[in-house]
């Protein structure tokens, strides 16, 4: 079978941001069943297929499915101030699954009256490019006017008031003489699509960079070629600054690590995670930790008796990564096919002691 794991999805995400740059908006097609995945996947969710090719996606239409609750909770000031007044909604468009999206060029004190004519009307809406910072990102805009499109008088960002701070953070190591870092860095601001000048030891990747998991997988994946270390996401969910990533890397390079009033992520809940499961065998632990790793949460928190899809995630990649795990450690085989009709950790575990 055709395994993937997180280092595959490395091309996906720097072709879909490298063509928004060119002003093109790429999705992932089917050659299965034609079903599109947007933003773009691995493999299709509609059949499972893995055979998928890159669609251009820049000329879509799509119809609003609904308004998401409170017009409050989409009221952030700096992006307002930056990119006009926007709700948050539900987009449809005719071969792929319904996503959440910004909808920009909207008048924000109308959210109710939008509410109530998307539920006796067809709104249709189009993709719209937009810089963000330093990077093109994707939202939405009203094909037609309605009645409830308002364009921005855009007003130009403040300044950020860390940049002092920030600029004396990186004093504390010459960057230039010590390659660990500046990889870690340079990996950052590939993944993030930043200037690496914009980087410093101080910088928190999901407040300052983006809280988008996939470009933290792409970071983690190039540190990992470029450096020969191993980080796993579980792990890399507790860390939050550049020195913290820098840190880890070094310990494991075996190198005097920075000093930095960041804390550096230990392993205690993976210790704990191996406690709470002593009483399970190598099997059961193995899989355990393998849907751990692909799902992002904690080993402790899973038990023979949890559904992947409700309680996990129903997403397809996230199940392709767990099986290559297992099948990789294992040494046994899981056709995607057969993994459909799996719904426990327990399921897996039997199906695995069954070939061993």
């Amino acid at each position: 079978m055709v395994k993937m794991t997180k280092y595959d999805l490395k091309p996906i995400v720097k072709t879909y941001y490298d063509a928004l740059e060119e002003g093109t908006i790429l999705g992932r097609k089917c050659t299965r069943c034609g079903h599109i995945e947007f933003p773009p996947y691995l493999c299709c969710n509609e059949c499972g297929g893995l055979d998928t090719e890159w669609v251009d996606l820049t000329n879509m239409r799509g119809i609003v499915k609904q308004a998401l609750p409170t017009k409050g909770a989409f009221g952030d000031p700096e992006f307002r101030n930056t990119q006009g007044d926007y709700f948050a909604v539900e987009i449809e468009v005719p071969g792929m699954d319904s996503f959440n999206a910004s909808l920009l060029h909207v008048d924000y004190d109308k959210y109710e009256e939008f509410d109530q004519y998307i539920q006796e009307h067809e709104v249709e809406v189009k993709p719209l490019l937009f810089q963000d910072e330093d990077m093109k990102v994707v939202a939405w805009e009203l094909v037609e006017d309605n009645g409830f499109k308002k364009i921005p008088e855009i007003k130009a960002p403040e300044p950020k008031k860390e940049e002092t701070k920030t600029a004396t953070a990186t004093a504390a190591v010459d960057l230039s003489n010590d390659a660990t870092t500046q990889t870690v860095i340079e990996a950052a601001a590939d993944a993030y699509g930043v200037d690496v000048a914009s980087i410093t030891l101080a910088t928190d990747i999901r407040e300052d960079l983006s809280n988008e998991s996939m470009k933290m997988i792409v970071m983690i994946s190039t540190i990992e070629d470029q450096l020969n270390v191993t980080i796993e996401i579980q792990e890399a969910s507790n860390l939050n600054t550049i020195a913290d990533f820098v840190n880890v890397v070094k310990e494991r390079l075996g190198e005097e690590t920075i000093a930095s009033n960041a804390p550096v992520a230990n392993n205690s809940d993976t210790a704990t995670a191996a406690q709470s499961s002593e009483e399970l065998d190598d099997v059961a632990k193995t899989v355990i930790e393998a849907a751990a790793d692909a799902y992002g949460v904690d080993a402790s928190g899973i038990t023979l008796a949890t559904d992947i899809r409700e309680d996990l995630s129903n997403e397809s990649m996230k199940m392709i990564v767990m099986i290559s795990t297992i099948e990789d450690q294992l040494n046994v085989t899981i056709e995607i096919q057969e993994a459909s009709n799996l719904n426990t950790i327990g399921d897996f575990v039997a199906v695995v002691r069954e070939r061993l």
